[in-house]
């Protein structure tokens, strides 16, 4: 579950991040709202900027209880809008484009920067957080000379820099998952890989729709006690690449053993899932003896480790079935490294 770990982190400290910038922000309008006090519109400012705080500080909640993933993107632009709103507000009801509120804009602006990879998502933000912006210079007092075009190059500035490092960095991140989630031999997911698979297929609403087979290979001990260590890796290459072209373009396989796999059929239903598992071991038996079992949703399990469970179960019945009326496996000739 290592995968799905990581990325949960990851949303966390996000969304930690936003809350407290959004609390700081709030703490210091409050401050400002409290040492101008003789100004206009105060008390309405400080109602607002209190309950900006109160907003961060129910994020700062929500954070650390590790919330679903549609719950905390729905939680995160929730607090931006609101964090938008007030700030656009108070900065009007203080003095306008002038006012110092308007500072509280470059908050926003990093954080969406720095935490949004996807970089129409980033450039959509952010275009609302300056449009906030300029409507305040729009229906407020005038700004000194210069002020609203070095504020709104600090922003692009902001921006550009922050874009830059934080793709760099999401970059960097999808490759070291593609390695900690691959597994090096064979290039199929490995266990980590596949349970990050499983959070991506049913984030909470099931798995239905989606089926799965698991396959052994019989006596694949045998190659390699026969032939080498390098054989058995050969014949577990040939497995994986013979596999892929068995199945359809949307399906995953899996290494989760030595000579263990798992195929992740999406959208399908029993029928196409038999007749693809039975593709699959025609194909393979050409060089090797395979078990395989299958389990579909919602008919087998609501999730991925219930459908696993269950396929795994009928695998080993069969191989039980076939050593009890035929006898011990043995690996066909083409397994000890016969090439077609």
């Amino acid at each position: 579950m290592g995968g799905a770990f990581d990325r949960v982190a990851v949303r966390r400290r996000k969304m930690l991040t936003g809350a407290a910038l959004t609390v700081l922000g709030d703490c210091f309008a409050v401050a400002y709202c409290l040492m101008t006090w003789s100004g206009a519109n105060r008390q309405i400012m400080l109602a607002g900027y209190s309950f900006g705080m109160a907003i961060g500080v129910v994020g700062i909640w929500a954070a650390t209880r590790g919330p679903a993933k549609a719950t905390g993107h729905g939680f995160a632009f929730a607090m931006l809008g609101s964090a938008i709103v007030i700030m656009t507000l108070g900065a009007h009801w203080d003095s306008g484009a002038r006012s110092p509120l308007t500072l509280g804009f470059l908050l926003p602006i990093l954080f969406v920067a720095s935490s949004t990879a996807r970089l129409g998502l980033m450039v959509g933000l952010e275009t609302v957080i300056i449009g906030a912006y300029l409507s305040v210079v729009a229906t407020g007092q005038p700004a000194p000379p210069g002020f609203v075009f070095l504020l709104v190059g600090s922003m692009l500035g902001v921006i550009g820099v922050c874009a830059t490092q934080a793709r760099a960095l999401a970059r960097q991140r999808t490759q070291l998952r593609a390695l900690a989630e691959l597994d090096p031999l064979t290039g199929a997911l490995n266990r980590r890989g596949l349970s990050a698979l499983g959070e991506h297929l049913f984030p909470g609403e099931g798995f239905a729709g989606h089926s799965v087979f698991c396959m052994d290979l019989d006596d694949f001990k045998a190659v390699n006690d026969s032939l080498g260590h390098a054989a058995g890796d050969e014949l577990l290459q040939w497995v994986v690449a013979t596999t892929r072209s068995a199945v359809r373009s949307a399906d995953v396989i899996a290494r989760t053993g030595g000579d263990e796999f798992v195929v992740v059929l999406v959208d399908t239903d029993p029928s196409t899932t038999a007749e693809l598992a039975s593709r699959v071991g025609r194909m393979l038996r050409e060089r090797t003896d395979v078990s395989i079992g299958w389990a579909c949703a919602p008919y087998d399990g609501d999730n991925l480790d219930s459908l696993l469970r269950a396929a795994d179960r009928r695998l080993y019945e069969r191989k039980r079935k076939r050593r009890h009326v035929g006898g011990q496996t043995h690996p066909r000739p083409a397994a000890i490294g016969e090439q077609h």
